[in-house]
């Protein structure tokens, strides 16, 4: 798999160096051609399931199609964004909310971006980056994951400095980044199990849900945007949501304000939540392992 992906990487490289409409209508069309694929695939059955196990009274078959066809050009933009250059973000990407971060970066108190496993999610960091942000992801990774070694590859565009929750200790080196004014990209979803988390309900389940986050947020001053990277096959909007303050005593309110932004977006877009294509993740997420 990873010579597969190195290999397409390479060719993704030399195609890059044509002009951009041309190098992302040969990316959207590997994209189109892997959906293709997949939905003739046992991973349709699967994804099926895992919608209906969360949502039993949906239209489980359409939702399928559109989350793989989501999934299936987010892989493809992640091998190549390493070759992206400012005008291949521009046309893959637009903007809402982006004047609350400058607003809250005015503080000089740093922010937090939290989203969840949804959408173009792995695109926010590079794409905040680019635009001039010093930014920070934290993430878990093991040294045996070794499909880490080129999805870091595509994290580290633009100068995104990846925090290692296995190698270091990740409130020491996040704090640092806040006072010094930089940005915090954390994921609230899947991989809360193995960390601080809460239950809360979310969409009619108790779901765990991480709760780093708002310890960081009540140690640094760091406001916390919820932001979503809304995808539809080739084209993705990064939404920045209301900033939000965490102190001591509304802790409570602020994860039950978080989880139902997070749960709306999911209610209104369940193509959109990249965890129904893990059944494992699916029923550990809720409750039904």
């Amino acid at each position: 798999m990873i010579l597969l992906l190195k290999s397409l990487q390479l060719f993704f490289r030399i195609i890059f160096y044509a002009p951009v409409n041309v190098s992302l209508s040969i990316m959207h069309g590997a994209g189109w051609l892997v959906q293709t694929v997949a939905k003739k695939t046992r991973l349709k059955k699967i994804v099926v399931g895992n919608i209906k196990m969360v949502l039993p009274q949906s239209q489980a078959g359409p939702i399928a199609d559109k989350l793989i066809e989501n999934i299936a050009h987010a892989i493809l933009e992640l091998l190549c964004i390493p070759f992206f250059r400012p005008e291949h973000f521009d046309q893959v990407i637009s903007w809402q909310g982006e004047q609350r971060l400058e607003a809250a970066l005015k503080q000089g108190k740093g922010v937090i971006i939290l989203t969840m496993h949804a959408g173009g999610y792995e695109l926010i960091p590079m794409a905040l980056a680019k635009r001039g942000y010093k930014i920070n992801t934290v993430f878990r990774a093991t040294a045996e994951d070794s499909i880490f070694e080129i999805v870091n590859q595509s994290r580290q565009q633009g100068g995104v400095n990846l925090i290692n929750i296995l190698e270091e200790d990740m409130y020491k080196q996040t704090l640092k980044a806040l006072a010094d004014n930089e940005l915090v990209f954390l994921l609230a979803d899947t991989g809360a199990l193995e960390s601080r988390h809460e239950y809360i309900s979310f969409l009619g389940k108790k779901v765990p849900a991480a709760t780093g986050w708002l310890t960081l947020a009540q140690r640094s001053g760091a406001v916390v945007i919820p932001t979503l990277a809304k995808k539809a096959g080739p084209k993705n909007t990064i939404i920045m949501f209301q900033p939000i303050e965490v102190t001591k005593d509304n802790r409570e309110a602020i994860i039950q304000e978080t989880g139902q932004i997070f749960e709306s977006y999911i209610e209104h877009n369940p193509e959109q939540w990249a965890i129904f294509i893990n059944e494992f993740e699916t029923r550990r997420m809720t409750g039904n392992e």
